[in-house]
């Protein structure tokens, strides 16, 4: 397991945020490339000068041997890495903060805390890695912390262990808060992995995956963790919740799901038996280039349709690409992979090559073919690995932060007759927003997901901001109602793997049948009768005398 702090602003551990050389580079590409007006550079808040109030309740001495009130420890486990929480803990404010962190290390003591909790009335946020990017993951604020006696961050990183391995039905039993890395690595022992790779797999963890239905890895086929979960077990205040060990069954509503989603409104994802398979031997991907966005979606649709199941099928238009610092590209790009553990690849993938052609595409440079199988190492050289790095290096918004840069996301899913309606008034509102609030800004498209009836469309934004953090704060939100009020006047649903949280909760009471939200209510009234786990996300807690 890491031993190494996380970083209380941006995406990564401490000592690994973007250096000055790096802040240079990118305030150039802002200013002459993307044509923002000079951007002022900040420095982050030193925790020394942060605001991090004391804490409201102490720690019991029943939970005093694993709980801490330490002022580091708590900045660390306010937020999580949704933008305005990002800006804030930049800007050293960090009022929210937990009044304690438990770290556990066994079942019973997650059961102590939760029993204390409820008894005490406060409330409680699990965490693994908090990565998440909808704002449910640190502790309550406002409306949603009152009547609450204090706070207690829950945090599981201690719970990191495989514990057991069935080679045979290709499953392990993972706790929850194993991170990505550290699942693979102990994995690697049996020559198996689990394939769930989302953007936050280094930082992040398998119970937090789970709470929010992760989408990882994979376009096609296997999108979220959920269809990865063999059972689950969660720590409830009313008690354990286990559902059983099977590869399937048809008796009822399955209980896994009502645990996947959950965002820690029920309980504690404490360990989850999980499909794991060996790594790929065979793999096929290529870089294919079209003159237009409703041609490229075309060409995917074809190929999902066509049931190819590519792991990565995924679309960048020709802004996404200069956001990246692509700016050769100017054609929207289409990335295609597929891989295997027992067959050569390359017949897939030559079959969706033909279908992109057919619809307008183009692949200059070829296929790859590569992996074990193949007998030789992926080129480094390729368009493939090209958009990789520079995905990675521009997709975590943690080198604007120092720059007032407003960014933010879009996403949803729609079925392809209404994309193409959608996706023109959805870039019309958003560039609508950008201009009102920050008098520019660029906004761009990508599939992250694919399906045979629709795809899983992502839109990003960045603009100048305001060095105001609290102004800046408001931009954001602005303009990210603007795309959301757009999904929901096509009735569609405000998120398709990044969550609900706090922050799409408003749409996410649009999207769902008004008696399913008190089907919701009366489950948590049932899990967690004093209404402490993660109060706001998701739906309301029952009222209570």
């Amino acid at each position: 397991m890491s031993s190494k702090p996380r970083s209380r602003w941006g995406w990564g551990f401490e000592g690994e945020m973007i250096d000055e050389t790096e802040l240079r580079e990118r305030k150039e590409f802002l200013e002459s490339t993307l044509g923002f007006p000079e951007r002022p550079v900040l420095d982050p808040v030193p925790l020394a000068d942060a605001t991090i109030p004391d804490p409201a309740i102490e720690i019991p001495d029943a939970l005093a041997d694993f709980c801490t009130s330490d002022r580091a420890v708590r900045a660390r486990r306010t937020y999580g890495m949704a933008r305005p929480e990002n800006v804030r803990a930049f800007h050293g404010d960090f009022t929210p903060a937990p009044d304690i962190v438990a770290r556990p290390t066994t079942e019973t003591e997650v059961e102590a805390v939760l029993a204390w909790a409820s008894e005490q009335r406060v409330a409680v946020s699990p965490v693994t890695g908090g990565t998440g990017v909808a704002g449910g993951t640190g502790p309550p604020e406002g409306g949603d912390r009152a009547g609450y006696a204090g706070t207690i961050a829950l945090d599981l990183r201690n719970l990191n262990d495989v514990l057991e391995v069935d080679e045979k039905s290709r499953t392990a039993l993972i706790e929850g808060g194993t991170l990505g890395p550290d699942i693979n690595r102990q994995l690697d022992e049996y020559g198996l992995h689990l394939r769930h790779y989302p953007q936050s797999y280094r930082l992040s963890g398998l119970g937090g995956w789970i709470a929010t239905r992760s989408g990882g890895h994979y376009a096609t086929r296997y999108t979220h963790i959920d269809e990865l979960v063999e059972s689950v077990r969660m720590v409830c205040p009313a008690g354990t919740f286990e559902t059983q060990r099977l590869p399937a069954h048809g008796a009822g509503p399955d209980a896994n799901r009502l645990v996947c989603g959950s965002e820690g409104s029920l309980g504690v994802i404490t360990q989850a038996w999980m499909q794991v398979e060996p790594r790929p031997q065979y793999r096929s991907d290529a870089a294919v280039y079209f003159d237009g966005i409703l041609e490229a979606a075309e060409a995917i649709r074809r190929i999902v349709q066509a049931k190819l199941y590519p792991a990565n099928c995924r679309l960048h238009d020709r802004v996404e690409t200069s956001l990246y610092g692509m700016d050769e590209v100017e054609n929207e790009l289409v990335i295609l992979g597929f891989e295997s553990t027992d067959q050569p690849t390359d017949p897939a993938l030559d079959r969706a090559l033909e279908i992109c052609e057919a619809e307008g595409g183009a692949c200059p440079d070829g296929p790859d073919h590569y992996g074990p199988g193949y007998g030789h190492d992926r080129p480094e050289d390729s368009d493939v690995v090209r958009w990789g790095e520079a995905f990675q290096l521009g997709g975590s918004g943690s080198t604007d932060l120092p720059l007032c840069v407003v960014g933010g996301t879009v996403e949803t899913a729609v079925t392809w007759d209404r994309f193409p309606e959608f996706h023109e008034s959805m870039l019309a509102a958003v560039t609508d927003a950008l201009d009102a609030e920050c008098g520019m800004g660029h906004v761009s498209t990508r599939f992250t997901h694919v399906y045979p009836d629709g795809p899983a469309v992502y839109y990003t934004f960045r603009a100048p901001g305001d060095p105001d953090p609290d102004r800046r704060i408001e931009q954001w939100r602005r303009i990210k109602r603007a795309g959301l009020d757009t999904v929901m006047e096509y009735d569609l649903t405000p998120t398709h793997h990044h969550a609900v949280g706090r922050d799409h909760k408003e749409w996410y009471a649009e999207q769902i049948p008004e008696n399913y939200g008190e089907a919701l209510r009366a489950v948590k009234g049932v899990l967690d009768p004093a209404g402490v786990m993660n109060p706001g996300v998701l739906v309301d807690s029952p009222d209570r005398d």
